[in-house]
């Protein structure tokens, strides 16, 4: 059974993440047939990851009281339902309402296949864990590489269509995992949150969970209307193959566990993920469609090397309260994905390129600092 739970997340995580990403390769196109600017297109991600900075921490606390199983199933069908109806919109008013009310439920299938994944084997968490963000990185990568495919050759309708109706069946699949056996019964209060968040070991690993994404998507999210400006006659799918740098990233996860041994700790590997991160950023300072390719492989390998081992190194801190640790790692981590989907975009508008990508680059090495210069209070874990 520990085999098909393992599956039905990793489809889970995989479906999930690509119903997040989906619009990104084509937001172009939206903004062209909406009518709007590029912070009105962002919306249609950022309102997703806004959902996912606050969500995590309430569907963090349900899965320490109810049935996993019941919250992954009802959340996937949710999800899947949602995503054929996007199909249907006519208009940009009627597409993003239909993306908030995706929105609140994309958070509890996440919260819920990484919990489910956590209390799977307390001996393998750091390798079950990879397992999961290669699933998240194979999503984020199928949906924008398809997204950019299949709309060049059909329409950005069939690309929503597919995905709604693969995501129903990944929740038919996951109402047949086992039912949770390790549910809190215990009272859980505001005071169990603030407890995590003062001890500086945590208020450390989840800023750096903050800042990854935020950089991650603050590069990504603009790369598409850069490559635009640079050539203006590039086509959705040339823009989706962009993003063909993500299937190192799938490498990267599920390396985790050996890049920390040869880093010679799970700090030690955290800092490097930062310093390969921070130098991508300047690649893309070199204009030119293969330079940019080239940058997202490098931003792919170091921002899963520090987003695989953060998660993992957090989980084995703590032993217990896997609803609540996830929970508010995912919080903070999409928080950080909310502000670089849209604060970058008025950077971009306002500096240009160039500046952004300074700015970015600046983030994740004084990034990589902070965790060298504040090694010590990990010391004993």
């Amino acid at each position: 059974m520990k085999n098909y739970t393992l599956l039905v997340v990793m489809l889970s995580a995989i479906v999930t993440i690509s119903s997040i990403y989906i619009t990104q390769p084509i937001h172009p196109l939206f903004a062209e047939i909406f009518g709007i600017s590029i912070a009105q297109v962002t919306l249609f991600t950022s309102v997703v990851l806004l959902a996912l900075a606050f969500a995590p921490i309430v569907y963090g606390y349900l899965l320490e009281k109810f049935d996993t199983r019941l919250i992954l199933t009802t959340a996937l069908t949710y999800i899947g339902i949602l995503q054929c109806l996007l199909c249907f919109s006519q208009d940009y008013t009627t597409f993003l309402i239909l993306r908030i009310l995706e929105a609140l439920m994309i958070p509890a299938a996440l919260t819920a296949a990484l919990t489910t994944l956590t209390r799977l084997d307390s001996k393998n968490i750091q390798k079950n864990i990879s397992i999961y963000v290669a699933s998240t990185v194979f999503g984020g990568a199928l949906s924008r590489i398809g997204s950019g495919l299949i709309t060049s050759l059909f329409s950005w309708q069939t690309t929503f269509a597919l995905l709604g109706v693969t995501t129903l069946s990944v929740a038919f699949m996951s109402y047949y995992l086992p039912k949770s056996d390790k549910l809190n019964s215990a009272k859980i209060t505001p005071k169990i949150f603030i407890d995590f968040l003062k001890d500086k070991r945590y208020a450390l690993l989840y800023m750096g969970a903050f800042l990854v994404l935020f950089c991650f998507q603050g590069a990504l999210n603009l790369m598409p209307f850069e490559i635009k400006a640079i050539n203006p006659n590039i086509s959705s799918a040339e823009i989706g193959f962009l993003y063909t740098g993500y299937i190192i990233g799938i490498i990267t996860a599920l390396l985790a566990s050996y890049i920390t041994k040869i880093a010679k700790g799970a700090l030690n590997a955290i800092i490097l993920g930062f310093i390969i991160f921070g130098v991508a950023p300047l690649l893309m300072l070199i204009k030119g469609f293969w330079w940019m390719f080239f940058a997202v492989f490098v931003i792919c390998i170091g921002m899963f090397i520090a987003h695989s081992v953060l998660s993992g190194f957090i989980n084995n801190i703590q032993k217990e309260k896997k609803g609540i640790t996830n929970g508010l790692y995912l919080a903070f981590y999409y928080t950080g994905g909310t502000c670089g989907t849209t604060l970058p975009s008025y950077l971009y508008e306002a500096f240009g390129w160039e500046v952004l990508c300074f700015v970015l680059s600046g983030i994740l090495f004084g990034s990589a600092w902070l965790f060298y210069a504040y090694r010590g209070i990990f010391k004993g874990v």
